[in-house]
């Protein structure tokens, strides 16, 4: 066994149903096995839900349309200012996704 596997120690803790459903739709929700989840609560972290594939296919929309814009900036410069408008819209989705 592991130096970090014989770290951990093993709770047992009682849920309702209702509460065993919550966190086995949290927990997958967040992509993370229900002890990841808790141990992130624990650790004062608030699991984030996986974006859905709808985000990610915008997502890559977006980074091809900078990519046409970038590569007309060579024709029109003020190409440019639009790639900067896409690439802060990219960062803002970025950090609510």
């Amino acid at each position: 066994m592991s130096k970090k596997q014989s770290d951990k120690k093993v709770i047992t803790v009682r849920l309702t149903e209702e509460e065993k459903q919550k966190l086995e739709y949290c927990s997958n929700l967040c992509g993370l096995s229900q002890s990841e989840f808790i141990r992130q609560l624990c650790k004062g972290k608030a699991p984030k839900p996986q974006p859905k594939k709808e985000f990610w296919e915008v997502l890559e929309a977006l980074y091809a349309v900078h990519n046409s814009f970038k590569s007309c900036a060579k024709f029109e410069p003020s190409a440019l200012e639009i790639c900067k408008e896409i690439e802060c819209l990219i960062l803002d989705l970025q950090e609510v996704g």
